[in-house]
């Protein structure tokens, strides 16, 4: 009898865009318009800004790796890969450029509201995971550590995005 073994890691396709192409999908759908290039971040811009963010310095403080991957989700890095310079990064909610990305109380943020009272991130220790729940911070991203408290939302980081940009465009604009 032959026994086959397999590991996941041989069988995954690093280049695989998981979540890309339903961000993409959402210029169609709420700003009736096709996606392009422009409305994306190149990966080298992306990776250079991530890497040189307050959260990379804050980790590299800490004598933590302060890389791309332990900063950034999957999904919030295909996220920044497809809409991360299109005019949907600034409505009611202010999407935070990569080099702005910040951790207060273990949690990256990542997203705040426009009246700067109420902030999301995911726990530092499950960036690795590709589309980890995200938690809510009760005050703004400006309060320091220990100010307020992270409850969770239930919704992993492409629902909270999904969610976020379908709700800051009105029905009007949906087909």
């Amino acid at each position: 009898m032959t026994v086959l073994t397999t590991t996941l890691e041989g069988m995954a396709r690093r280049d695989t865009k998981v979540f890309y192409p339903s961000y993409q999908g959402l210029v169609t759908k709420l700003l009736d318009r096709s996606w392009t290039v422009n409305d994306g971040m190149d990966s080298e811009q992306f990776h250079r800004l991530v890497e040189s963010s307050i959260a990379a310095e804050q980790l590299q403080t800490r004598g933590l790796d302060a890389s791309v991957h332990t900063i950034a989700p999957l999904a919030l890095q295909e996220f920044y890969l497809a809409l991360g310079v299109s005019e949907m990064m600034e409505t009611n909610h202010f999407f935070f450029d990569p080099d702005e990305l910040e951790v207060r109380d273990d949690m990256v943020m990542f997203v705040e509201d426009a009246d700067e009272t109420t902030v999301w991130g995911v726990p530092i220790d499950q960036t690795s995971l590709p589309d980890p729940i995200t938690f809510r911070r009760t005050v703004g991203a400006d309060e320091p550590d220990h100010a307020g408290t992270w409850e969770t939302t239930e919704l992993t980081v492409s629902e909270l995005i999904t969610d976020i940009l379908t709700w800051n465009y009105s029905e009007d604009d949906v087909d």
